[in-house]
């Protein structure tokens, strides 16, 4: 068994801030990994992946842990065809994983999915950390459902672009409205959709 570090060229010596991902080459059955979920899915997104370790985990250097999860599952499920938003599907299998870990098991985790969500939305005015908050938890789809049936098709088409973060200029480009009526636009029919779907809050 082998494994893959991220950055692929990383050493101490020459990366001596940088803490690495570390995945195993082959998953626990020995099946070899598809580099594709590793090549496209981790590596565009390695600092999010160390900040969900840090801020679920309290510990950066567990990204490792939750990232070789994600991509041994992944690989595992999908094979080759990793899709083409691998990064969104590797941050929500990583995050789910460190939830689960901090929860002590999937069962205790799903508890706290209404806590999650709720810190979603309210972080989506400030436009942090979209992806890794929102794909996931189990509420999602849910709220995707509530947006079908209550006609919200502008705030379904919107849901891809934010959760990959998309810069102001681009989302001002592709729906020719100004970022901030975007993104309220965006914030309240997600809002009207949790109620629909029975999500509450304070």
């Amino acid at each position: 068994m082998g494994v893959i570090t991220i950055p692929f060229d990383y050493t101490e010596l020459t990366h001596p801030r940088i803490i690495p991902i570390c995945i195993a080459d082959t998953d626990a059955r020995g099946a070899p990994v598809c580099r594709g979920w590793i090549e496209q899915g981790v590596v565009p997104v390695v600092d999010p992946l160390l900040r969900i370790a840090e801020r679920l985990l309290a510990d950066k250097y567990r990204a490792s842990e939750i990232t070789e999860y994600a991509v041994h599952s992944l690989s595992r499920t999908h094979g080759e065809n990793i899709g083409d938003r691998p990064t969104v599907k590797v941050l929500n299998r990583a995050r789910l994983h460190a939830v689960d870990l901090r929860a002590g098991g999937r069962r205790s985790r799903r508890k706290l999915d209404v806590e999650l969500f709720v810190e979603t939305l309210e972080s989506l005015q400030d436009q942090y950390d979209i992806a890794a908050h929102l794909e996931a938890t189990d509420t999602l789809d849910r709220i995707i459902e509530q947006l079908e049936l209550l006609g919200l098709d502008r705030v379904k088409e919107l849901l891809p672009w934010m959760l990959q973060n998309t810069e102001g200029h681009e989302l001002t480009r592709q729906f020719g409205q100004k970022r901030n009526t975007i993104t309220t636009r965006f914030y309240r029919g997600m809002r009207k959709a949790a109620d629909a779907a029975g999500i509450t809050w304070e």
